[in-house]
């Protein structure tokens, strides 16, 4: 299965909008977000605007062939522009399972190579299996998971280094 990155122009924006609302869904199962009144889960597109007026973030749209499988967002993790963070990361669920994440976290590190961090709610156990699991696969065993806060949620922190 070939899985690729592609950095998601500011033309391709409204897709990345489209897909979002799903990535909110799966969430809610640990944030406790609802819908709106007409059933829609909702996000303010304006949290994406960095994305294309910071140099510091990348949106990539993952791809398995020629079809959209996900995407990755990438910035540098506020307060400490020396790490790079996935803000949000998200691969549809047919594609769930096969190895298209773990491919496309190898795609993303190998465009930003150095300090690294994955932020996993506290609750969300499948999701730390999976990017423990996935760092593994790029690092073996040079990472350290670790609980600390972000912002205020109390989360499980991925540490890592990458190398050119």
């Amino acid at each position: 299965m070939e899985v690729s990155l592609k950095r998601i122009g500011f033309d391709s924006r409204h897709i990345l909008e489209n897909l979002f609302p799903y990535y909110v869904y799966d969430m809610s199962e640990f944030m406790g977000w609802p819908p709106n009144s007409d059933g829609v889960f909702t996000f303010n597109p304006e949290t994406l605007d960095s994305y294309w007026k910071e140099a510091s973030h990348s949106p990539y749209f993952i791809h398995v062939g020629k079809e959209i499988a996900g995407f990755a967002l990438v910035r540098n993790y506020p307060g400490e522009p020396e790490v790079f963070d996935i803000e949000q990361f998200f691969v549809l669920r047919k594609f769930k399972g096969k190895g298209v994440g773990k491919k496309a976290l190898l795609a993303v590190v190998a465009n930003h190579h150095g300090k690294w961090q994955i932020r996993v709610l506290k609750e969300n156990e499948a999701a730390l299996k999976f990017w423990v699991s996935a760092v593994t696969h790029v690092v073996g065993s040079c990472y350290e998971v670790s609980l600390d806060i972000d912002v205020d949620l109390e989360m499980h922190f991925i540490r890592f280094e990458t190398v050119s």
